[in-house]
């Protein structure tokens, strides 16, 4: 039963995980208060080839240049 149980959470939570990631890559910027974007360092990679440190500052560079780079993958580039 505790197996069960364990097994259970752990779908659950990566259920969870992969419901957050955009399936299209684009970005729900309206959850930040821009242009101000918090420090901690969760790494996602454009789709221009930059690694920016977490995705307000991706939101933050398409605010600031007037560009449309998507979310291609969390993690660096």
């Amino acid at each position: 039963m505790f197996i069960r149980s364990v097994f259970l959470v752990l779908c659950l939570a990566t259920l969870a995980w992969t419901a957050a990631l955009p399936a299209d890559g684009k970005m729900d910027c309206s959850q930040f208060f821009l242009p101000i974007c918090t420090r901690e360092y969760e790494p996602v990679c454009g789709s221009d080839g930059t690694t920016y440190s977490n995705p307000c500052m991706l939101c933050l560079h398409n605010f600031e240049k007037a560009d449309s780079v998507l979310m291609a993958r969390s993690g660096e580039c």
